[in-house]
């Protein structure tokens, strides 16, 4: 399952550059190429003024061959290495657009199989998106989509993956392949896996079936569930199966195992969601440790 073409949307904020060590973690251990993309935001062409409009000009060559000149620095800070082991190819490419989607089509055009990138929100209500670039991309990339919510602190102590919490929803088809997805990756990086499912609380159903014999019993079905699915795929992980809303279970398993990567399935869900399952925004915003979503693929 090794990555073979590692995309990394590069803003030169502080969250990319506490993102970059997971990025050259990741190709060092799958031996990924690495292309290292900035988007010249192209501006809007008018500007309100208090007597009328007036159009705007921007220099775009000018300014894609600064953000060139940027990005040749980044990638010689952000990917030098020590290690007698060869670092991982990295080039650079500049464009110019909306960001969210040119990262989407490029990822497509290059044949990128793994867009790393922070998040980024603007304002309260671009934040509980995880900023409008991340969601397009989540919604229209058909590849797989690592995400950190917690960059813009410090760099990571490391940036191995010992422990990967992998979120189920057992509502569908397709979690016998993201099941040995994980299995494939667990075994590239020699990790330790728990299955995370949540049970819907009381809250969420009719007041007569508030009562604690159902949780019981939906906790049941869920485990079988899940060792149908294991022996389906061949595993034999951990898991975790708790009553509660889906972010916070899969939040309070991976604070409890000590994560180091959440994975979880991205599929289509209706016109308005897009491509994005139900769960995975507060997912990606709640969860301690970088994400993973992985495209469904049905089996």
């Amino acid at each position: 399952m090794s990555f073979r073409h590692i995309l990394f949307p590069v803003d030169f904020s502080e969250r990319c550059d506490n993102a970059a060590p997971y990025v050259k973690a990741m190709a060092a251990r799958t031996k990924a190429a690495v292309t290292l993309l900035n988007v010249v935001e192209t501006p809007p062409a008018w500007a309100a003024a208090a007597d009328g409009g007036y159009a705007m000009e921007f220099d775009i060559p000018q300014m894609k061959e600064e953000a060139e000149h940027r990005l040749a620095i980044f990638a010689a800070d952000a990917f030098a290495t020590e290690s007698p082991e060869r670092p991982p190819a990295v080039t650079f490419e500049v464009d110019s657009g909306d960001p969210g989607t040119c990262i989407a089509g490029l990822a497509k055009d290059w044949d990128a199989d793994l867009i790393m990138m922070p998040t980024h929100g603007r304002g309260l209500f671009r934040r509980a998106l995880l900023g409008s670039a991340t969601a397009k991309v989540l919604n229209d990339a058909h590849c797989a989509v690592w995400t950190g919510a917690h960059m813009e602190s410090a760099p990571p102590d490391h940036t191995d993956i010992h422990t990967i919490i992998c979120g189920l929803d057992l509502d569908g088809d397709t979690n016998l392949g993201l099941v040995r997805y994980v299995a494939h990756l667990a075994e590239e990086w020699k990790a330790v896996v728990y299955l995370v499912h949540a049970v819907p609380t009381t809250d969420a159903r009719p007041e007569m079936y508030f009562d604690v014999p159902l949780e019981s019993f939906l906790k049941d079905v869920a485990r079988e569930q899940i060792n149908k699915l294991q022996e389906r795929a061949g595993t034999d992980f951990h898991y975790v199966v708790e009553v509660g809303a889906v972010a916070g279970v899969v939040r309070e398993a991976a604070v409890e195992h000590k994560a180091d990567l959440v994975v979880i399935g991205r599929g289509v869900i209706g016109d308005f969601a897009g491509g994005m399952r139900t769960h995975a925004y507060g997912i990606m915003r709640e969860s301690p440790c970088p994400v993973l979503s992985v495209w469904d693929r049905t089996e």
